[in-house]
């Protein structure tokens, strides 16, 4: 690690948060000055006409309600996000990839960070980007990369607290006030869960329970009225968040797509399971387990999408009701194509990006980056066809789609040395890149499979290995 970098996390460990923002300790770039700030030229906001999925009465609203945007996941925002007018950038050291983002109810940004020393709940000034509060959270069980429980998923109620699954093999509820963060209590799973196993995700369902998944496969009802929960074990090690929908649960596991519903007494029940595809291990997979390496999308309130793990993948999209396969799609190339960031979807179309060829953070240094290439597949009455095929290369970013600009964001690595990481708008409609916007170059910007998330005053943010970076038009 670059000794800035290093001296940069040393510093943000330390710095003090409170009722006042520690100032932010910015990412540190050791090479920006030979590279372009913005290529491309500004873009105009095209609104798309596509609804958002059905509004959760137990989640924030839409773009606000945690990791997925919205109840049925997609990373559709209704937010805008920058149009490349004098786009500028503020980075902010958090001590550690921030995998998850999502806007607090006064406007705050909230992100879980995972770092050398944990997890941690960061608050911080979605302006300055000083950190205004932070919550350590129960440190992993074990050193294993792959395992990224207790402490990557949470949701944002419509109060604005949160719930979070943690280490300790619990889901807490988290108050976030202005500059604040209190851990209000928790709910024990420890006795529905396997030995070992700790919480993974956890979502608000449309009938009356909150859901958790476990990462050995235990799936878990907690009554919002005080009642027993209940647990049901599929026995398929899960790694995925998990989306709700009027019609039910959704849950991938290494093996399989699940359709549960919560009976009668509460405890959760399978309605449909359709079996995913999984090819030999490939170590340049750029996967962090094995089996399918996305959550289910909600796509159009008629069907759920999920990518198998199939060389090429494929895009397979279910009937939320009756589980029948709709259609499927194999996107990216043989042997050199998989998918580990969320898809994204608004209307009838998922977009999936290439991760194959990221193994880890040297993959992108001194030069180096992946196979690269971005596919929107659009669904129709019979069959899944491909609308287009961008060359973008986005190695691990979690995108997202601009209903309000028309707009998908990521962070792209293009080949080259010094190694820039620019944030990326592409246009929904046709695929063409509109500009890039340089977030910094090397390791601390690298995106490490970070979100990116988009706020109402047109503002982005991309998590990555050493924080977070803001985005903004100059007004």
């Amino acid at each position: 690690m670059r000794a800035a970098l290093l001296a940069a996390l040393l510093a943000a460990a330390v710095a003090p948060a409170g009722a006042a923002a520690a100032p932010p300790i910015p990412i540190p770039g050791p090479l920006d000055g030979p590279l372009p700030r913005f290529e491309g030229s500004p873009a105009k906001a095209h609104p798309l006409d596509e609804r958002l999925p059905v509004t959760n009465p137990w989640l924030a609203r839409n773009g606000r309600s945690g990791s997925g945007l919205a109840a049925g996941n997609g990373g559709f925002s209704p937010y805008p996000g920058p149009l490349g007018n004098g786009t500028d950038r503020t980075s902010s050291v958090q001590l550690g990839t921030c995998a998850s983002l999502a806007l607090g109810s006064g406007g705050q940004l909230i992100g879980v960070c995972n770092g050398p020393l944990g997890p941690s709940l960061r608050l911080v000034d979605p302006v300055g980007m000083g950190t205004l509060a932070a919550l350590n959270l129960a440190i992993r069980p074990n050193a294993d990369r792959t395992d990224m429980s207790g402490g990557t998923h949470f949701i944002v109620r419509p109060d604005g607290n949160l719930l979070l699954p943690e280490n300790d093999r619990s889901v807490h509820t988290i108050f976030v006030g202005a500059k604040s963060l209190q851990d209000l209590g928790r709910i024990n799973l420890g006795p529905l869960l396997k030995a070992g196993e700790q919480p993974f995700a956890v979502g608000a369902g449309f009938d009356g329970m909150d859901w958790a998944v476990g990462n050995q496969g235990t799936v878990v009802t907690m009554s919002r009225t005080g009642g027993p929960a209940h647990a049901l074990k599929l026995g398929e090690r899960t790694a995925e968040d998990i989306a709700t929908d009027p019609t039910g649960t959704y849950v991938v596991t290494r093996s399989a797509l699940y359709r549960l519903r919560a009976g009668r007494s509460g405890a959760p029940k399978v309605v449909w399971r359709k079996a995913l595809g999984s090819a030999p291990p490939d170590p340049h997979a750029g996967r962090i387990h094995p089996g399918p390496g996305t959550p289910p999308v909600i796509v159009d309130r008629r069907y759920v999408a999920v990518a198998d793990a199939l060389n090429p993948p494929t895009i397979r999209v279910f009937d939320l009701r009756s589980g029948r396969l709709h259609c499927s799609r194999p996107v990216f190339t043989k042997h050199g194509g998989s998918i580990e960031a969320q898809l994204v979807s608004a209307g009838r179309s998922v977009l999936a990006t290439n991760a194959y060829g990221y193994d880890g953070l040297p993959t992108t240094e001194l030069g180096g980056t992946t196979a690269g290439g971005i596919e929107r597949i659009d669904i129709g009455p019979k069959s899944c066809r491909q609308a287009w095929a961008s060359d973008q290369i986005s190695p691990s970013a979690q995108p997202v789609l601009s209903r309000a600009t028309g707009l998908l964001y990521t962070l792209v690595k293009p080949a080259g040395f010094p190694d820039a990481w620019n944030l990326a708008a592409i246009d929904w409609r046709s695929g063409r890149l509109r500009f890039d916007s340089l977030s910094g170059e090397g390791l601390g910007f690298n995106s490490e499979g970070g979100a990116v998330v988009l706020g109402p005053d047109g503002s982005a943010y991309a998590g990555s290995f050493a924080g977070v970076t803001r985005f903004a038009d100059q007004p």
